[in-house]
């Protein structure tokens, strides 16, 4: 009864990660035509140029302490409550110290920006880290409810008050209308939990795990920012090098790749809790019998996706998109490589060699702008989604080597030859049906009944504990 109990607790969890980033992932591709319609292309350009800075701004602001909340329930499981106390405290002392900083160096440079933005854009960044904190302590505690709310909320609430007020209220500088909205809504939720996170401490600040904190994710910043180069310098560099009209086709197929780096990142919501579990009791046996399964549920993923791609490239664009059809399998397999090199951070992550990590994203991301302009200039966007490839399986590589010698142990290479086979397999049979409707959705039926009849209940075992 306790393993049926457990196995349901994390189908329903997986459940509701899966739903809270899909729906998260749909209010993105949902409200992208509605707020192209109602803002013109410079309100929408700074809205999108705001957003990165975001990104950046909560990267550095919160000094990436939601990865030292993992490490946390490893070392500190006991005192998780007071942990996230103090690093919420710490969260705060960051963004004041930055913002200062950041203000002076705007007054007495004297540069050329709108101040109102920056204020809206560090709110907004420290807001973010809060609540990345606050979801990774749920992970952990597998409070998957709460943490699916706090995944679609934010979100939900800034745009539905976005649109009514770009709409019905403001009649110039647009952009204001979703920025003000969405920065606010995050701001008020991170106000509400670090007022719960400090009602639930019993000491309020604790010096040591500020270092503690410190020492893990502080390396994680710079891991954020390869990533970030990662992601966006193609884009960036098709446009420069090459032309912007095969980065508008580029973009197109990269977010629809992203519905198998949501997922992914869905099932990772309950691999990692279970995963950190396992190791800290090392058992390992365990480990690397569910990760068999963990692999093959991702590879039916990304084989499902790999094979609908087409039509929802037909549904998603106009005819003059359709030619990115050609460049979804360097796709597919680039979000597959970075759920196995993910396997190997975790391990990494739970030694704490973060400064490992960052490092092997560095090397990626400079080694994808190198090969970028060699072979864009001549090659463009084509150039570019295998150059992406190539790097992730560079980082893949390196980041085994390193794991494997810190736990040589865990996830032997060889658990990728039959995934890797059979994505091989797929992308062969993608390019010779690729205009074939009727053939492909009929392999994908196929495939979908061969994989019910023959790995249900391996993909149930993958959400089982046994003690």
């Amino acid at each position: 009864m306790r393993i049926k109990a457990v196995k349901n607790k994390y189908l329903r969890a997986g459940s509701s990660y899966l739903i809270g980033n899909m729906f998260n992932t749909g209010i993105a591709f949902l409200t992208v035509p509605i707020f192209t319609r109602i803002l013109n292309t410079n309100d929408y350009g700074i809205i999108n140029t705001y957003a990165s800075w975001v990104g950046v701004t909560s990267l550095i602001l919160g000094l990436a302490l939601h990865m030292a909340v993992r490490s946390a329930f490893v070392d500190f499981e006991e005192q998780i409550e007071d942990f996230m106390s103090s690093i919420s405290l710490l969260s705060i002392f960051s963004t004041i110290i930055s913002a200062g900083i950041i203000f002076l160096v705007i007054k007495f440079i004297e540069i050329d920006i709108q101040v109102h933005l920056v204020l809206l854009c560090i709110l907004h960044g420290f807001s973010s880290s809060i609540i990345s904190n606050y979801s990774m302590f749920l992970m952990m505690k597998f409070k998957y409810k709460t943490r699916t709310w706090l995944l679609i909320l934010p979100n939900l609430i800034g745009n539905l008050f976005s649109i009514f007020i770009i709409i019905f209220v403001l009649e110039s500088n647009k952009y204001l209308g979703k920025i003000v909205p969405t920065a606010l809504t995050s701001f008020v939720i991170a106000i509400i939990i670090i007022i719960y996170t400090l009602s639930k401490s019993k000491e309020k600040c604790n010096i040591s795990f500020w270092s503690y904190a410190l020492k893990v994710s502080v390396p994680i910043i710079f891991h954020g920012l390869s990533l970030t180069i990662l992601s966006q310098s193609d884009r960036i560099m098709i446009t420069a090098l090459y032309n912007a009209s095969e980065t508008g086709i580029y973009s197109v197929v990269y977010n629809i790749s992203m519905i198998a780096t949501v997922i992914g990142g869905s099932l990772e919501g309950v691999w990692v809790p279970w995963f950190t579990t396992n190791l800290k009791e090392k058992r390992l046996d365990l480990i690397n019998d569910r990760v068999v399964n963990y692999i093959e549920v991702m590879t039916f993923v990304i084989i499902g996706i790999l094979l609908i791609s087409p039509e929802v490239i037909n549904i998603m664009a106009p005819k003059e998109y359709w030619i990115g059809k050609s460049i979804i399998p360097p796709f597919v397999l680039s979000s597959f490589t970075i759920f196995l090199y993910t396997l190997y951070v975790n391990v990494e992550h739970f030694y704490k060699k973060t400064r490992w990590i960052a490092m092997n994203t560095a090397i990626a991301a400079a080694t994808n702008i190198l090969l970028n302009l060699i072979f864009i200039p001549r090659y463009g966007m084509y150039a570019a989604a295998i150059t992406t490839l190539v790097s992730y399986i560079l980082s893949l590589f390196m980041h085994y080597r390193y794991a494997r010698k810190i736990n040589s142990a865990l996830f032997d290479i060889s658990l990728f030859i039959k995934p890797v086979i059979s994505l091989i397999i797929s992308i062969i049979a993608y390019y010779i049906l690729i205009e074939n409707f009727l053939i492909r959705w009929s392999l994908l039926l196929v495939f979908v009944v061969y994989i019910y009849k023959t790995k249900r209940s391996e993909i149930i075992k993958l959400l089982q504990i046994k003690d």
